[in-house]
């Protein structure tokens, strides 16, 4: 019987033996296959350190990168919006008070000179090729080896802001601040004008000029020749007549309504009785009170209230009716 049990047991005493001596080999070899490639570790370190970044931290740079850009351009340049200004009237009278021109950095401002009879006035050329801006700046005509048009320069002067005469013979000058609160005043010397006329330069202030008109009292080279026979004309020059000459009516002006003629070349406004009509063609009736020409052929014509108008339109007579605006 001791015999038998110890028969029986035997079997399963050997069992665990067997399977250890078994999978001996087999799990050394496993253990060996699942170390590292030598190969593969090189790699991989030579790849960490010529790029040491990962994809998800470039990326995290990157928008951290433009953050800092647009908080720098924010600090460099305001944020301005545009002025909406009637033209600026100068003359060469002395005691005249000096015209103010709103800037600011990033915004170009572009002033163009007209005559009293709305043609543009150049600005004067100096023979020299003395330069209005800082040193090294060249005006914006100049070559490309830094001598200008046909020689010279124009005949402005500034300090703290860039200045521009696109081309010789224009009555255009374009300016922009070289910071973000310069300030400064501007000599313009026109073509056959007396002396130069001056303006004060200011930045800043969160609005600018875009696009400004001086209209200088005098005639230009380029003035039209006005031929008005009533006797006993009135004169011009009312500040309302200037202002409805850019197309900005005062708060008592009341819009009227043009027919027969496209909107685009008549407009109309009333104040009390008289009645002010702004086009580029001419009012052949009824007479007017007073007028004033502006730039690019505009006209600003006064008168008694009428229905009515008569207008030449390149030789050609249009009738147009005016009434209330609905």
């Amino acid at each position: 019987m001791k015999i038998l049990k110890t028969l029986l047991i035997l079997p399963f005493a050997l069992f665990p033996m067997g399977v250890h001596a078994q999978n001996g080999p087999a799990s050394q070899t496993a253990q060996i296959n699942s170390l590292p490639d030598q190969d593969q570790l090189a790699r991989q370190q030579a790849e960490r350190e010529a790029i040491p970044l990962t994809p998800e931290e470039i990326m995290r740079l990157g928008k951290r990168l433009k953050e800092v850009d647009r908080a720098q351009e924010a600090v460099q340049t305001e944020m301005a919006t545009p002025n909406v200004r009637p033209a600026i009237r100068v003359s060469f009278q002395p005691g005249q008070q000096t015209s103010i021109i709103f800037t600011a950095k990033g915004y170009p401002t572009a002033i163009s000179f007209v005559d009293r009879t709305g043609q543009p006035w150049p600005i004067a050329w100096n023979l020299g090729s003395m330069t209005a801006n800082p040193s090294g700046g060249t005006n914006c005509g100049a070559s490309a080896n830094g001598s200008s048009e046909k020689s010279g320069s124009p005949a402005v002067e500034t300090s703290g802001f860039y200045v521009c005469v696109p081309y010789k013979g224009s009555n255009t000058i374009n300016i922009q601040p070289l910071s973000l609160q310069p300030r400064g005043g501007l000599l313009v010397t026109l073509k056959d004008a007396p002396k130069p006329i001056s303006f004060l330069l200011l930045a800043g202030r969160g609005s600018y000029d875009d696009n400004l008109t001086v209209r200088v009292a005098g005639d230009g080279p380029n003035a039209k020749v006005e031929i008005d026979t009533r006797p006993g004309a009135p004169a011009t020059g009312a500040p309302y007549l200037n202002a409805m000459l850019s197309g900005i009516a005062p708060a008592a002006a009341v819009p009227l309504s043009v027919e027969g003629v496209s909107p685009d070349d008549v407009r109309a406004w009333k104040i009390g009785n008289e009645m002010y009509l702004r086009t580029k063609l001419v009012l052949m009736t009824p007479a007017w009170d007073s007028s004033e020409h502006g730039e690019g052929g505009y006209t600003i014509y006064a008168f008694h209230e009428t229905p009515y108008v008569l207008l030449s339109d390149s030789g050609r007579t249009v009738s147009a009716s005016i009434r209330e605006a609905q």
